[in-house]
């Protein structure tokens, strides 16, 4: 009877075991999110998976075995309740494929109105509030000067979001 089982991937190979898997005939589910981060003092946007390692697979194990599952690239193990591999519920994949998450920001990257604090430069140790990106590497910043508001371009890597 087919059934949806959780495998758990080496580090850095779940798309191997997915590829190698699909090839033997086994339906894959890997849920993607793409997640706004700093990356080199650029925003970028990664796809990337909702459950890192994480596998969800529908076979019939009566058709092809758990060794032959377990033993393929990639992977690592099955994840178990004790000695017998987790049966996914098929209302928990529904919800999985149905929630479609569209993006996710980093807690660390600044948007509109988030208050800042320079880390390098002239104005380092200011609190200022972050406005908008000014490019590529750069960002608006409002920073409090004697009592007046100027607006000053910084490079994403000389401030920090104030958590």
């Amino acid at each position: 009877m087919k059934a949806w089982y959780l495998l758990y991937c080496k580090r850095a190979q779940l798309l191997r075991a997915q590829e190698h898997l699909e090839r033997q005939g086994v339906v894959c589910l890997t849920p993607i999110v793409a997640i706004k981060k700093m990356w080199r003092g650029r925003r970028v946007t990664l796809h990337e998976p909702l459950f890192p390692n994480y596998l969800f697979t529908e076979f019939n194990p009566e058709n092809i075995h758990t060794t032959t599952i377990k033993a393929t690239r990639g992977v690592s193990h099955f994840v178990r309740f004790g000695p017998y591999p987790v049966i996914i519920p098929q209302m928990v994949i529904d919800d999985i494929k149905s929630h479609r998450i569209n993006t996710i920001s980093d807690s660390t990257v600044a948007v509109s109105g988030d208050t800042v604090l320079v880390t390098e430069g002239i104005f380092s140790g200011l609190q200022a509030i972050y406005t908008e990106p000014d490019g590529e590497r750069r960002s608006m910043i409002l920073l409090n000067i004697l009592n007046s508001q100027v607006s000053k371009s910084l490079d994403n890597r000389h401030f920090e979001k104030v958590v």
